[in-house]
């Protein structure tokens, strides 16, 4: 259902929201349980600059390295998305905005964790559809079984350490290291560590599939998280395929978006 010109928000699941968009020339769009709800008011180019700064709270500016990327992360484990005009130094102009809200979902794990309990997994899905959500919970549910997990959180959406504390439950067995990328992370946690398990989010590149491979060498079970369709896709990136072909990826799950039914895979069915 979409709700046009709506004014007064009422009947909207806010807190509950997954996403908050702002575009210039246009209302406010929010996706939230049960539809899209818009605003009234059309955002100047100025008020979409101040809410940039808001967010990021006055330092917008400083944080040009990760607008290389076209995101931020937000305290809380939230992320800034930011499309605009490029210029030497930074963004010039900013076009829109796109706040992702990190939400708790215990127990979304429940069904996945017996099926991929000590098997090195991937959860596969396009953005948005609840990779990090899923990841965040198994992690708590290996914790609360007792069982130690290193925590690669390269861009602080798993956990959203603040002042030395997580602020997102990742449960009583998780040791998180935030703001250094994968690779040397995966490695100081193993070293430092000792995990049983190493997470980590979003890989991608041909570092990110060594550092896996490198947890996957020192005998540790790896849960990571992917964007792609499907299985096919990851295999496609440099760096992945030898994940599948020599047995490093046990398991996958597939998700397709919020509110649809998860699939779990196992390698080993899959070659038979």
């Amino acid at each position: 259902m979409i709700v046009p010109q709506e004014q007064n928000w009422e009947g909207a699941d806010l807190e509950n929201a997954r996403e908050v968009r702002l575009r210039a020339g246009q209302p406010v769009t929010v996706f939230a349980p049960g539809g899209i709800w818009r605003g009234s008011h059309r955002l100047t180019p100025s008020e979409l600059s101040q809410a940039a700064q808001a967010l990021t709270q006055y330092s917008l500016a400083a944080h040009s390295d990760e607008l290389e990327q076209g995101f931020l992360p937000l305290p809380g484990g939230h992320r800034l998305g930011v499309c605009g005009v490029k210029g030497p130094k930074g963004m010039l102009e900013i076009t829109s905005l796109c706040v992702r809200m990190a939400h708790e979902i215990k127990g979304a794990g429940n069904l996945v964790f017996p099926l991929i309990h000590r098997k090195s997994t991937l959860i596969i899905g396009p953005p948005g559809s609840g990779k990090t959500t899923l990841l965040r919970d198994l992690i708590r549910l290996y914790s609360l079984n007792s069982v130690p997990v290193g925590v690669a959180d390269e861009r602080g959406e798993i956990a959203a350490c603040r002042d030395g504390e997580a602020q997102l439950e990742v449960g009583p067995m998780a040791d998180v290291i935030s703001g250094m990328e994968k690779a040397r992370a995966v490695m100081l946690l193993i070293r430092a560590m000792a995990p049983q398990v190493i997470a980590m989010d979003e890989i991608g590149g041909e570092a990110d599939a060594e550092a896996l491979s490198e947890a996957l060498r020192c005998g540790v079970t790896v849960l990571a998280t992917a964007h792609g369709k499907n299985a096919e896709d990851i295999r496609k990136r440099q760096g992945m395929e030898a994940l599948f072909e020599h047995g490093a990826v046990e398991a996958w799950v597939q998700l397709r978006g919020v509110g649809t039914p998860l699939q779990v895979h196992f390698c080993q069915e899959e070659k038979a």
